[in-house]
């Protein structure tokens, strides 16, 4: 039984950590980024390139925070040369948002090939935790994703530019009246959800395979998420990450991890069917 908690834990910490950025910018966009999963791909092949070949596995935390900074700078220009004039139209938004994400595997296929990609280990080693074997980097995914996730819920409530977020969100219309710039909020937003997305796949990135059509597999766990926690609450979306993770790490230890991968679909199509608002039905960040 500890093993499950602990496996849910660091899992549901990286689940929490990306599916919060995409119900992030549903809540304030009103629109469904399906290039979600790629900017979690995009923070594991940049740490490979700067932790890797080109600082040769040494200064590891510039190397994610270069990794991060890289991916934000695709989410801008995202928004700036694709997004930013059509936000009113949430089917312009997904269809091109899915193909930016199909683009850019494509790319990485032509610049890495088909193949897993080997990401050097951030942190070597592992420890037993009370009589649990981890990874050195488990043991530091909860721990860190929870101050991120307490910054983020200080940044939105205690800022002026974290208000004006949450109050895109609540009343677009409203907030266009009192002068706020939503276009430049709806784009802050957009980097945010990148950040936090980039920094889960730069730490996980030598612990899963990594190869280019692993946008996909994100992008559905970050969407079963937001279904199953209410798609527009933050707090839903960190809720419905740990249950999700529970409910995978307990299939993995009862029957196998083959049938874990198809948990996240299984709770899209229930949640849609049997309670379509999810388990937080009301939109709050």
């Amino acid at each position: 039984m500890l093993e499950i908690v602990l496996f849910t834990l660091s899992r549901g910490a990286i689940y929490a950590l990306v599916a919060v950025g995409f119900v992030l910018v549903f809540s304030v966009g009103g629109v469904l980024n399906l290039a979600h999963g790629t900017l979690f791909m995009l923070g594991g092949y940049f740490t490979y390139l700067f932790y890797g070949p080109l600082f040769g596995g040494r200064w590891l935390l510039l190397a994610i925070a270069l990794a991060v900074l890289s991916t934000c700078v695709v989410a801008a220009l995202l928004h700036a040369v694709l997004l930013r004039r059509r936000l009113q139209s949430p089917s312009y938004v997904m269809v091109m948002s899915l193909a930016v994400a199909l683009f850019v595997e494509q790319c990485l296929r032509a610049g890495f090939g088909a193949t897993s990609t080997s990401v050097p280990g951030l942190l070597a080693g592992s420890q037993t935790l009370m009589g649990v074997r981890l990874l050195q980097l488990e043991l530091l995914l909860f721990p860190l994703a929870l101050v991120l996730l307490l910054v983020l819920w200080a940044f939105l409530r205690h800022t002026a530019q974290g208000r004006s977020v949450i109050a895109v969100a609540q009343n677009r219309q409203g907030a266009l009246l009192v002068g706020m710039d939503a276009s430049r909020i709806v784009a802050g937003t957009l980097v945010l959800s990148a950040a936090l997305a980039a920094l889960a796949g730069a730490l996980v990135a030598p612990t899963i395979t990594l190869v280019p059509s692993i946008w996909a597999y994100w992008l559905v766990k970050a969407f079963a998420i937001a279904i199953l926690g209410g798609l527009g609450s933050l707090p839903g979306a960190v809720v419905a990450a740990f249950v999700l993770s529970f409910a995978e790490v307990v299939t993995t230890f009862t029957l196998s991890d083959q049938f874990a991968d198809l948990v996240a679909l299984l709770v899209i199509v229930l949640v849609l069917i049997l309670r379509p608002t999810g388990l937080f039905a009301t939109r709050s960040l």
